[in-house]
């Protein structure tokens, strides 16, 4: 059983009028590793201090996909999207790409009282420009195990403020709790997962397969849909510049979908990554020749990598991020995060803190092991 499905069980099992509690449920290549090297640092005032960045230079292979190399100075943290969208224990807000500054919080229709995951059961997707944002929220009842989950739109301004807050982008999914979203460079199309459903009561509850993904088409109000009867879920959604094909994990492989292409099952669908084991962060690149699949280790295993490999064949290309673990819980890459352009990554761990890579660069943006992020 995936961790994914456990929490959906987790999940009804609690919203079950309290009667069934949820704790029950619980019990290569030679790679350049990355170094961190000491840099001078100028100490202007305590508020310098306070924002905490740290800023460690690796030794990450430059550029990802098939992107030019990365040029000193053009591809560091100064350049790419300037805003993130972060969700964490002190809710929704706005940051500032380049070190992780608050520049504002969001504030959105409070829905009813029920069950989210966490952090706040906010699932965030972004163009990859740093500008426009969607933000999905699911809520369990407590008394029906029925999820609802609501759709939003926010655009930022260039002085990292929110200048747009869009309700009800498309009608609220009811049923089970949307697992994963992703939107298209400019916005138009939204794609979004479910992972199955919630069959039975009481003794007999449990998970019940057949997850479904779905398209909206934001501009024409359609939606299109996917299916399968197979067990397992389907989580880190990611578009290629085509707007058309849609990168994924389901149950333990790693595939892509022509979202273009007849058919209404997933079955249609392309395996690129086989039994990548516990669900953990995908991402296809842009040009959608390439897809990121993040590693996990063992508990008081060593190092833990983000790789590449090629969606035509599978094939392992090589290591562009990893980072050394110790400790009795294993570790895991949760998200990763092309922008638009290709040449800069958002990627965070379970134990590992929100970072964004520019080619030999990166970037401490916050720490707390429920924040996500997009941009």
């Amino acid at each position: 059983m995936t961790e994914r499905i456990e929490q959906r069980l987790r999940d009804a099992f609690a919203a079950g009028a309290e009667l069934v509690r949820a704790e029950t449920l619980r019990p290569a290549d030679t790679v350049l590793r990355p170094v961190a090297r000491p840099r001078p640092v100028l100490v202007l005032a305590p508020v310098m201090a306070a924002l905490a960045v740290v800023v460690i230079g690796f030794a990450v292979v430059a550029g990802f996909g098939a992107p030019p190399p990365v040029v000193p100075g053009e591809g560091g943290p100064s350049s790419g999207p300037r805003y993130l969208l972060t969700a964490g224990a002190d809710g929704l807000t706005v940051r500032d790409a380049r070190d992780g500054r608050i520049t504002d919080r969001v504030t959105l229709p409070s829905p009813p009282s029920g069950i989210t995951r966490a952090p706040g059961g906010y699932l965030l997707t972004g163009t990859g420009r740093g500008t426009t944002f969607y933000v999905a929220r699911s809520v369990t009842s407590r008394t029906t195990a029925v999820s609802t989950t609501w759709f939003h739109r926010l655009r930022v301004d260039d002085r990292g403020k929110v200048a747009e807050v869009m309700r009800d982008v498309i009608a609220p999914v009811t049923g089970d709790a949307v697992s994963s979203i992703a939107t298209t460079d400019d916005g138009a199309r939204l794609a979004y997962s479910l992972d199955g459903r919630v069959c039975g009561t009481g003794r007999t509850l449990r998970f019940c397969p057949g997850a479904r993904l779905v398209v909206a088409d934001l501009p024409a109000g359609t939606t299109r849909s996917w299916t399968t009867n197979a067990a397992g879920a389907i989580w880190s959604l990611s578009w290629a510049a085509d707007r058309r094909t849609l990168g994924f994990a389901a149950g333990t492989d790693v595939r892509v979908l022509d979202t273009a292409a007849a058919g209404a099952s997933l079955r249609n669908s392309r395996t690129v990554v086989r039994d990548v084991g516990t669900p953990t962060g995908v991402a296809i690149s842009p040009d959608g020749r390439t897809i990121l699949v993040g590693g996990a280790t063992s508990p008081r295993s060593g190092r833990y990598a983000i790789a590449e490999h090629s969606v035509p064949d599978g094939r392992r290309i090589r290591t562009v991020f990893s980072a050394d673990h110790s400790g009795n819980t294993a570790a895991r890459w949760e998200l990763i995060r092309y922008d638009a352009t290709g040449r800069h990554l958002l990627v965070k761990g379970n134990l590992h803190p929100l970072t964004r890579v520019d080619g030999g660069h990166a970037t401490s943006l916050g720490e707390g092991e429920e924040l996500v992020a997009a941009w």
